[in-house]
């Protein structure tokens, strides 16, 4: 791995110094152009990358930063809150920020990401988004007869069934969604920066947690332009077996396939119970390794229940994450910086701005076995 250089490093840190008496300064500007401190910071000193595209240094612009500033983060010399603060004021809002990312981007069973087919900007609060209705066989090719009146093929594609993209009749609103910042500047300063970093990631994984379960939320209420997604139990009533299960998955028409399954603690229980799934390697996997078993090759993950919706506990949302839903966002997540710097952090909202929309109406499906 070649040498970093921190030459260009040494010569950003000094044009950074100026703000170190006006932070917020800082925070404004950067707001103006929407870029966070990482960003522009990486504009200032990009990170060499080979001809792919691909880095080929350990360390990004900010991290390079924190090394020419001498400021260590872990360890016996790690900095504390306050002695950071001190040193750096202007750097507090992005390492926080940067902390919370990481601990939303912790990877366990799975996550939010892994269930999303795309992330797509907003200019404002409200989005009209797209949606593909169905896109069985059966009914492309009763589209195409319908285009064409009744007339003989002819053309490129004439003879083609036909798949619809249309816009939903209701714009989706955007909403803003995050965390405060429950920690008092005078309880923690005094604590080394590992150790408070443990709390910010901690946020991170709770909003990683939100998004998954409006993942969840998303099969059961709709996304307010569509409802509930398709219901395909039809066993009896009060009990999930695993012919519910098969019949779930063969209701998703090619090109769909069920890959994620998201269920209440009750249902993955049950799911977990059935005698399908008490082959004994995938036992000891799960006993090794804390994953569970991936019934029809889907990922299995448990969520809670959506608030005040009924039943509780007995509905299961499967999707194929690919084509099922996507995340219009508005606005970044951000950390208030006026109040980080002001050293107010008890009063600080880490939020960002984001809605779900599905995206295919047959990527989506529910299992509600009571």
């Amino acid at each position: 791995m070649p040498l970093i250089d921190l030459d260009k490093a040494r010569e950003v840190a000094s044009e950074y110094d100026k703000y170190q008496k006006d932070g917020l300064k800082l925070y404004k500007d950067l707001q103006t152009g929407k870029l966070s401190l990482s960003e522009k910071m990486e504009i200032d000193d990009p990170t060499p990358r080979d001809s792919d595209g691909n880095t080929v240094t350990p360390t990004d612009a900010f991290t390079r930063h924190l090394m020419v500033k001498d400021i260590t983060l872990k360890g016996d010399n790690q900095y504390t809150v306050e002695k950071l603060a001190n040193t750096a004021e202007y750097l507090m809002p992005e390492l926080i920020l940067r902390e919370i990312k990481a601990g939303m981007a912790t990877k366990e069973k799975f996550s939010y990401e892994d269930c999303v087919a795309a992330s797509v900007p907003s200019k404002g609060a409200h989005y009209h988004p797209l949606y593909i209705p169905d896109l069985d066989l059966a009914t492309a090719n009763q589209r195409r007869e319908k285009s064409m009146g009744g007339r003989a093929a002819s053309g490129k594609g004439g003879g083609f069934p036909v798949v619809s993209v249309i816009r939903r009749e209701k714009d989706i609103i955007v909403e803003d969604n995050g965390r405060v910042i429950e920690a008092s500047y005078s309880v923690v300063k005094d604590y080394g920066w590992a150790d408070f970093s443990v709390f910010l990631r901690l946020i991170g994984a709770q909003l990683s947690a939100d998004k998954l379960q409006n993942v969840y939320d998303l099969g059961i209420t709709g996304d307010g332009t569509i409802g509930a997604a398709t219901n395909t139990f039809g066993g009896v009533a009060a009990t999930l077996a695993y012919t519910d299960l098969i019949t779930n998955e063969t209701s998703f028409s090619s090109p769909f396939s069920m890959d994620r399954i998201l269920a209440p603690a009750q249902s993955v229980r049950t799911i977990l119970a059935l005698a399908q799934f008490q082959d004994p390697l995938a036992g000891w996997e799960f006993q090794r390794t804390g994953k569970m078993v991936s019934p029809m090759g889907a990922k299995l993950k448990q969520v809670n229940n959506t608030p005040g919706a009924t039943p509780v506990g007995t509905v299961i949302v499967t999707l194929d994450s690919k084509f099922a839903c996507k995340e219009v966002v508005n606005e970044v997540l951000s950390v208030e910086a006026d109040k980080i710097i002001s050293r107010k952090f008890e009063q600080a909202v880490v939020s960002e701005s984001s809605r779900l929309c599905i995206i295919a109406d047959g990527a989506i499906r529910r299992i509600v076995w009571t």
